[in-house]
C-alpha cells in the first residue's frame, strides 16, 4: 500500500515504523521542519520530503493521486485539515487524521476522515488506566467505558493448569470479565476447549464497563497474575 505520513514528529515516526514493520507498505512523508526531515530520512526506508502541505508542489511531488491512504499526524489541525482536503480532490480512498481540538471534529468528519480525537487525552487515560490497575500489563480503554485488559500469569498464579470452562465455571474472572485470547511464545488465539493455562501465559481479557471499585480489586485480592 502507498501512503503518505503528514508530520515526522513523535507520532508520525512511530507510525511510519509500524507501518514499514508491517510490510508490503510504501511510505512517502511529508515534513516542513528540514531537521526533522533529514532524521527521518535517516532512519527509515521512505522518502521524505521536506515540506509544506500547502507549497503548490506538495500534490505533485508526493504523488498524491497514486496513494492508497494519507495520515495527517501533525498537532496543527489547520494543516491537518489541509491536507484531507487536497487528499479528497486527488481521489485517496482513505483519509485518516489526528484532531486536537473538539470543536473541529465536524470538518473533518464531513470530508469523510477517519479521526483519532484528542490524541493528549488519550494517553492521559492509558497513563491513569494503568496506574489504577498495576497488576496488568497493559489496558485499553475504549470509547464506551469498555476495557481490555492484558496481563501475565506468574509462577504461582492459581490460574495455572486450568482450562477455559473451569475458568470461566469459578468466580476467577468476577462475573462480567471474559477471556477473550491466550498469548504463548508470540502467538495470540483463543484457547481450545483441552488446552490448559500455563506460567507466563499472557491473558487477554475484555471488560464490558471500565473497572472500579470493587470490580478492580479482582486483580489484587486473586492474585491472577501470580
Amino acid at each position: 500500500m502507498m501512503i503518505v505520513v503528514i508530520g515526522a514528529g513523535t507520532v508520525g515516526v512511530s507510525l511510519v515504523q509500524r507501518a514499514l514493520a508491517a510490510g508490503h507498505n510504501d511510505l512517502v512523508v511529508v515534513e516542513p521542519d528540514q531537521a526533522l526531515a533529514d532524521a527521518c530520512a535517516a532512519q527509515f526506508d521512505a522518502r521524505v520530503l521536506a515540506m509544506d502541505v500547502g507549497d503548490e508542489g506538495f500534490v505533485r511531488e508526493t504523488r498524491l493521486e497514486r496513494a492508497e491512504a494519507l495520515i495527517a499526524t501533525t498537532d496543527d489541525d489547520a494543516t491537518n485539515l489541509m491536507a484531507m482536503m487536497l487528499g479528497q480532490e486527488a481521489g485517496v480512498e482513505t483519509l485518516t487524521s489526528t484532531v486536537n481540538g473538539t470543536t473541529h471534529l465536524g470538518l473533518f468528519k464531513r470530508l469523510g476522515v477517519r479521526i483519532l480525537a484528542d490524541p493528549e487525552r488519550l494517553v492521559a487515560q492509558h497513563l491513569l488506566d494503568i496506574t489504577l490497575l498495576p497488576e496488568t500489563s497493559d489496558v485499553t480503554t475504549l470509547r464506551g467505558g469498555q476495557q481490555i485488559l492484558e496481563l501475565q500469569l506468574g509462577e504461582d498464579s492459581p490460574l495455572i493448569g486450568l482450562t477455559d470452562a473451569q475458568l470461566q465455571q469459578g468466580d476467577w474472572l468476577d462475573g462480567d470479565l471474559e477471556l477473550v485470547a491466550r498469548i504463548r511464545n508470540g502467538e495470540t488465539r483463543a484457547l481450545s476447549d483441552d488446552e490448559t493455562l500455563a506460567a507466563g501465559d499472557g491473558l487477554i481479557l475484555f471488560a464490558p464497563e471500565r473497572l472500579r471499585g470493587r470490580r478492580r480489586r479482582v486483580f489484587r485480592e486473586k492474585h491472577l497474575e501470580g
